[in-house]
């Protein structure tokens, strides 16, 4: 089963690899180049995974250092509240968009917009921030008691 897992694993990961390098050969830019080292990233995290998941008590055991590189692969969906308070840093304004998602999103961004009202784009530009940072810290904190030595 881990050879099944590791071929995987290396068809996904040189595919997804070639394909963002020959993205970024045609046309260099820094958007490319991240998205490259970001997939880089995920490829090393989820070989580290399946290394540790197939040991001896892999999951469950005092040993255990799955649980560190599942947060270390969670890590990058911190800059996701991050770029949107980018964005609206750069637009001077939030703007709510109605795209059918789910409800629980659509009441943060009524919550989002309803800041907006209040003080101004810096309110919900301040809570993406607070979200993003506070997700990286906790997961981050998550990982350190992942590893038990």
């Amino acid at each position: 089963m881990k050879r099944f897992f590791v071929l995987l694993w290396a068809l996904l990961s040189l595919t997804l690899t070639g394909a963002a390098g020959y993205e970024l050969w045609l046309d260099p830019s820094w958007g490319k180049v991240f998205a490259a080292l970001l997939i880089a990233y995920c490829s090393v995290c989820f070989f580290q995974l399946i290394r540790a998941a197939f040991r001896p008590w892999g999951l469950l055991g005092p040993r255990r250092r799955s649980g560190f590189w599942v947060c270390l692969l969670l890590l990058p969906l911190s800059l996701w509240p991050l770029r949107s308070a980018y964005e609206i840093w750069q637009a001077g304004v939030y703007r709510l968009r109605d795209d059918g998602e789910v409800t629980s999103l659509v009441i943060v961004r009524q919550l989002l917009a309803w800041l907006q009202e209040l003080v101004g784009y810096l309110g919900p530009t301040l809570v993406l921030v607070a979200a993003g940072v506070g997700m990286a810290l906790l997961l981050l904190r998550l990982s350190r008691g992942q590893v038990v030595r």
